[in-house]
């Protein structure tokens, strides 16, 4: 089952590899699609998707 996660900067953070983690399971996620509006990842560990627009690429927190 993918369920799809509403956008907000809470889902995911930027990780000290560089890649987008997903903050509920601490798993980077994968680019699976790339529309003019935003972004789409999957995380592979909880099947979750999230939904970024490009706008808040700038404001994802980064992991300390």
């Amino acid at each position: 089952m993918d369920a799809a996660v509403s956008v907000g900067t809470e889902t995911v953070y930027w990780a000290l590899d560089g890649g987008i983690h997903h903050a509920k399971c601490s798993q980077r996620m994968v680019l699976t699609q790339r529309d003019p509006q935003e972004l789409h990842f999957s995380c592979l560990a909880c099947t979750e998707s999230v939904r970024l627009p490009h706008s808040l690429l700038a404001r994802i927190p980064a992991a300390t």
